[in-house]
């Protein structure tokens, strides 16, 4: 990311934590992604909740997701640079 995305992407969270409910988030994100971006998102959550979960291989994960073993790869590997705090935060939220 240059510097300019990296602004916008900063910019970008400190809207998102301006949104107070469920209704306006989903009408904020409907007109910031498309459609394949939310599903993207909706995959990627489904994806980590089923590895921090930890009850399946990665391959049952993909095929169960009908995702790539190389999608789950990436983000087992994305979950090992968490910190404790966030991986804890993470895992008792999502389970």
């Amino acid at each position: 990311m240059n510097q300019e995305q990296e602004d916008g992407w900063w910019r970008f969270l400190r809207l998102c934590l301006e949104v107070d409910t469920p209704e306006l988030l989903d009408e904020f994100f409907t007109f910031f992604l498309t459609n394949e971006e939310r599903c993207d998102l909706a995959s990627r959550y489904l994806l980590v909740k089923e590895l921090i979960s930890g009850g399946k291989p990665q391959r049952q994960i993909a095929e169960d997701l009908g995702v790539s073993i190389s999608k789950i790869t990436r983000g087992s590997n994305a979950m090992k640079l968490l910190d404790k705090e966030t991986r804890e935060w993470l895992n008792v939220r999502m389970t």
